[in-house]
């Protein structure tokens, strides 16, 4: 049985304007060149879509059902548990909200892996998702034939658009702000986005050019993969401190995972940025009230869940251009930590 995207293969056009003939959504930028291919291709290949992605309409020229769309988070299970993704699913939703549309699927990566090998599929009345991880070949390959659109928040798919940030250059950035203020012995503490191997992470890469870059020396020892659990980062906290190894100053991958280093700091009496500096990235809402305030790189969160949406919104309604990657800058935020 031929499938959406061998129509839109054959149609010449891309899998959410097949969707959108399909559900009479057909104002605005379409021809009716267009839908007659879409029809055409249609015919030719007996495709039949599946009643749960036809939205019913009262109104053929227009369907009165909202858009609905998802997000797939770059967390483990509790999915709300992490401010730098909540912010930006808070930001998708309201975008979602201002423009009529709902969002009733958020699950986390781990959870859709492990519901897909279960046999749970996502749900085929969905118009759009947006990805903040990159998914197993098999995950995604099935999403991108039960979903008629899908957008990336820094992911490797290079097949759709992408919102993205600088991974790399935000840990270079946090060391180039470290050696300034007169640091030399620099650690890292973080991980790799979930799926992936510690030393694949694009931070801890950014991190070690940075320092290879200023002729500073990297002791493996301090060097932390916590990945992003509180209580690895403390353990190896504690093990440094109990070997007298802590170095002078540390980036770490995540402002979350900082501040868990400057408590397991505090616990051990260890004065920041006296003793030890910090240097966290991402400037979630909290680090301004943490003790002392934390310096970071500021990822504009808000911004990207935004143009996610926006950018989703606009392929839903039929922009059919290359994929493109757009990326947003960042900036240097000094607090008491350093």
């Amino acid at each position: 049985m031929s499938n959406i995207r061998e129509v839109a293969k054959a149609a010449g056009v891309s899998v959410a304007t097949v969707s959108r003939v399909i559900n009479h959504d057909t104002e605005g930028r379409m021809t009716e060149e267009t839908k007659e291919r879409v029809w055409a291709a249609i015919a030719d290949l007996n495709y039949k879509a599946p009643m749960g992605n036809i939205r019913k309409t009262q109104n053929p020229a227009k369907a009165d059902a909202p858009l609905k769309i998802g997000c797939v988070i770059s967390t483990e299970k509790n999915k709300y548990s992490d401010p730098y993704f909540l912010s930006m699913l808070s930001a998708i939703e309201e975008e979602a909200r201002k423009n009529g549309c709902s969002v009733p699927y958020v699950i986390a990566a781990a959870e859709l892996e492990e519901s897909f090998f279960l046999g749970s599929t996502v749900s085929t009345s969905l118009d759009g998702i947006i990805l903040m991880n990159t998914l197993s070949a098999p995950i995604y390959e099935h999403i991108k034939r039960t979903v008629p659109t899908l957008v990336g928040i820094d992911t490797f798919h290079n097949d759709i658009d992408n919102v993205v940030y600088n991974h790399y250059e935000a840990a270079s950035m946090a060391v180039d702000t470290l050696v300034k203020k007169g640091y030399k012995k620099i650690g890292f503490v973080g991980a790799a986005p979930y799926g992936n191997k510690f030393t694949e992470g694009r931070r801890f890469r950014g991190y070690l050019a940075a320092m290879y870059s200023h002729n500073l020396p990297i002791d493996k020892e301090t060097i932390i993969d916590c990945n992003w659990q509180e209580e690895a980062c403390f353990k190896y906290i504690n093990a440094l401190h109990k070997k007298g190894k802590l170095p002078e100053a540390f980036v770490v991958a995540s402002d979350l995972m900082a501040m868990a280093v400057l408590r397991r700091l505090y616990d051990r009496d260890v004065k920041v940025p006296a003793e030890v500096a910090v240097m966290g990235i991402s400037d979630i809402e909290m680090s301004r009230f943490s003790n002392p305030p934390l310096s970071t790189i500021r990822i504009p969160t808000r911004d990207i869940g935004i143009l996610a949406f926006r950018t989703l919104k606009e392929r839903m309604s039929g922009y059919e251009g290359l994929p493109r990657t757009i990326s947003l800058p960042m900036n240097v935020i000094i607090r008491s930590s350093i």
